[in-house]
């Protein structure tokens, strides 16, 4: 035997006066930002700016009477509330924009893309709900001034989010080029050493032979010395040419 059932929370306040055709189309959740109108009553359900690691969202909702009166969930009530909520939106866009203008590493365009990316979604709703309340309720033209406001929004932070991708695709291609360069100049650098080595290694080794206690049969002569160093700079241009070809 069952027992009674639990009944289902709404997530509007129960003293608002909503018509049941309204609250029968809520879930437990706010969901997604829309616009809900029924029976003259229109709903608008909101989000508020989120965090950048913040996956679920702060709901609003704001409530047109058939009157045209405004109630809503936060802050000081009426439309008032609704202009301060795009307020929010618009405050948080100027400061990443703030951001974006200092950043100058790869890490300063990757941390303001992060906190960007929400904004940016959460704008989009934002616009697309008010449409909707425009579409709507045509005879409200406080409606269409917001709905323009929380367009500008949206373009504000889809330009700011281009403007930081590039940023960051040219701080990367200006890093790699930097270590191309660096990496160029260090395998010159090291051709030049191995070009060194390859023409002192047969002087060296030469000297190392006569220089044991060794009998070599070879007169301690100048004549002698001079042709073992030239016999070990012919050598050792041999092996430096055998080097250059090599590296070709």
């Amino acid at each position: 035997m069952t027992g009674p059932t639990k009944p289902e929370s709404s997530p509007v306040p129960k003293m608002w006066a909503l018509p049941e055709a309204i609250r029968a189309r809520l879930g437990r959740d706010a969901g997604p930002q829309r616009a809900i109108f029924e029976e003259s009553h229109l709903l608008l359900i909101l989000h508020k700016p989120p965090l950048p690691d913040q996956h679920e969202r702060t709901p609003a909702f704001f409530w047109r009477s058939p009157t045209g009166e405004w109630r809503c969930t936060e802050g000081r009530g009426g439309l008032t509330s609704l202009l301060e909520l795009l307020e929010t939106y618009e405050k948080k866009v100027l400061e990443l924009e703030s951001l974006e203008g200092k950043a100058s590493r790869a890490q300063d365009f990757h941390s303001l893309l992060e906190e960007l990316a929400p904004i940016l979604r959460a704008s989009r709703g934002l616009h697309r709900a008010l449409q909707q309340a425009r579409e709507l309720v045509k005879t409200d033209r406080d409606l269409i001034t917001l709905r323009d406001q929380a367009a500008a929004i949206e373009r504000s932070a889809d330009l700011l989010l281009q403007d930081a991708q590039f940023g960051l695709n040219f701080t990367v291609a200006r890093q790699s080029e930097a270590q191309s360069e660096a990496a160029h100049k260090m395998a010159g650098t090291a051709h030049r050493l191995n070009i060194i080595a390859a023409l002192f290694l047969p002087i060296t080794a030469i000297a190392s032979i006569f220089g044991m206690e060794i009998r070599s049969g070879l007169a301690d002569t100048p004549t002698n010395f001079t042709l073992i160093l030239m016999v070990g700079v012919a050598l050792g241009v041999v092996v430096t040419l055998l080097v250059n070809q090599r590296k070709v």
